[in-house]
Order: C-alpha cells, then structure tokens, then sequence
C-alpha cells in the first residue's frame, strides 16, 4: 500500500518523505479508526503532498519498516 516513489504531479521526479505519524478520526467504539499520514516533498516544485491510508491488519506491521526508513532519512 506504501508508494515509496511518490512523483510529483508538476516535474514528475520522485518526491522526498518528510514526515510520519499514525493519526486517528477522533471518534470512539466502533468508529475509532487510525490512519497511517505520510507527507512527501519535492523541493524543486514547494509541492507538498500528504496521504493518510487507513490502518489495516496488513499495513500496521509496516509501521515499523516506515519508522525505520524515517530514522534513515533524517
């Protein structure tokens, strides 16, 4: 589900992610859901463009990956 090459939709070069953070809809019980925000940039543009993907079974272990890909990017 992750898109690791997010393009930038004006030069259509690769896009640099800057930030990643679980964030969630704020309501309670069965409506709770967590969503995985990711925020890729391309300095060449100033286009910023951010995804937030609902939290699934098979992406929540990715989190970790992400986390991790994040620390090497810093």
């Amino acid at each position: 589900m992750y898109n690791k090459n997010m393009k930038c939709p004006q030069c259509d070069k690769a896009m640099r992610k800057v930030r990643w953070e679980i964030t969630n809809n704020f309501k309670t019980g069965k409506d709770f859901r967590e969503y995985d925000k990711v925020t890729y940039e391309c300095k060449d543009d100033d286009i910023w463009v951010t995804t937030e993907i609902p939290m699934t079974a098979k992406n929540e272990n990715l989190t970790e990956k992400v986390a991790r890909d994040n620390k090497k990017e810093a």
